[in-house]
């Protein structure tokens, strides 16, 4: 700076002038001084929350912090995950491995990073509150085409004729034909496919778990201003208590969901095959709903601890009512709790993707009508149920 510059005055420089609002990182080198838990039983919900708490407590040191009573949303909402070290991850993981499963999912979800969004039927409060990455998807097509027609036009004036074989190589996209979705091609009439197969085994890259939550809070004003974070004492099953894979059952794709012992009885389930851009293909839903959306499900099989619904999944393009077309790419699963007074909208949720360039086939099973069916999803989630003979028309 040059010398003649002259001093800040006071009325220039105020008490938050350098105050970094975006995040920070750990100053100064004062030791941490994080819990650990030696091996030990399983700790109960309260002990394992109050225990993170304290982690994070001494994760953050004396920064200023806004609370929140899940300690979830009050690490990811103070953007404590800045500070996760080797040393952090060492102590924590102490704590982890005595946490009840659907604590130690969450936390291990938000510690890679584990994103969440919502679609399920046109005009529904779901869709609604996805359209934001609806939106953003939308952006970052159109800047993808501005990026392809520069660098188009670059080829074209550097190498001539040479360039438009460039562009058609390199630049233009290839034309889909098929959805990301796709199954074992198969002659064989449904009743002849529900038999055969074998037992069922899952795919991993088509299995996910349902761990992301949305809660709106029940009164007026927009939606976007009423989300917010529901304890899991509110939902009947913990998130990350439940599983969900893809499988080519009686001629016809289905979505399995695995749960505790009895969660059939008692929830309401929605699935949806989607488009990349979250738009619903085709929606079903399974159990006691306020308010269903989309068609009955067919329940191909049912028991104490999984349930299988039917899916009409498109092979190539379909017609999107708000123009365009879509392909099958992904499947949407929620539970949807009702019957909360304190909550507009409370589900947990998770999404199985395809990738397009996977080549990902569907798994396919079979089994005798009235057959006991095991479903092993990997993550120590498993269930199984009965055959029912209901095939999808």
């Amino acid at each position: 700076m040059p010398d003649e510059l002259p001093p800040p005055t006071g009325d220039e420089i105020q008490p938050d002038s350098f105050v970094v609002r975006t995040g920070f990182l750990r100053a100064g080198s004062a030791p941490l001084s994080l819990p650990r838990l030696p091996v030990g039983p399983e700790l109960t919900y309260d002990q394992a929350d109050e225990i993170a708490h304290q982690f994070l407590s001494g994760l953050a040191q004396d920064r200023d912090l806004t609370p929140h009573a899940d300690p979830v949303e009050h690490a990811r909402a103070n953007g404590l995950m800045i500070l996760y070290s080797d040393e952090a991850a060492d102590a924590f993981e102490t704590i982890l491995v005595r946490m009840p499963a659907p604590r130690e999912a969450a936390w291990r979800d938000l510690i890679a990073g584990g994103a969440s969004s919502e679609a399920f039927g046109p005009l529904t409060l779901q869709e609604r509150l996805d359209e934001r990455q609806v939106d953003g998807a939308l952006a970052a097509g159109r800047k993808q085409r501005i990026v392809n027609l520069v660098v188009a036009l670059v080829a074209v004036v550097v190498v001539g004729g040479g360039g438009y074989v460039a562009y058609n190589e390199f630049v233009v996209e290839e034309e889909r034909t098929q959805g990301a979705i796709q199954f074992a091609d198969t002659s064989e009439p449904p009743e002849v496919a529900a038999v055969e197969g074998g037992p069922p085994v899952a795919e991993p890259t088509v299995t996910a778990g349902l761990t992301d939550t949305v809660a709106v809070a029940a009164g007026d004003g927009p939606v976007d201003e009423r989300i917010v974070t529901a304890a899991f004492s509110d939902f009947p099953h913990p998130p990350g208590s439940m599983r969900a894979s893809l499988f080519q059952y009686a001629g016809s794709g289905h979505v399995v969901v695995v749960g505790p012992v009895g969660f059939t009885d008692d929830v309401c389930l929605r699935a949806s095959v989607v488009t990349s851009d979250l738009r619903p293909l085709d929606t079903v839903t399974s159990g006691p709903c306020a308010d269903p959306i989309g068609r009955p499900a067919v329940v191909g099989c049912i028991g104490p601890s999984a349930i299988l619904l039917d899916l009409q999944v498109p092979d190539g393009a379909v017609e999107l009512p708000e123009g365009g077309t879509g392909f099958a790419d992904a499947v949407r699963i929620q539970l949807i709790v009702d019957g909360d007074e304190r909550y507009e909208t409370l589900t947990v949720r998770g999404t199985i993707e395809v990738d397009p360039e996977s080549g990902v086939v569907i798994p396919r099973f079979g089994g005798d009508v009235g057959a006991d069916v095991a479903f092993d999803l990997g993550a120590g989630r498993s269930g199984t149920c009965t055959l029912t003979g209901d095939f999808p028309t």
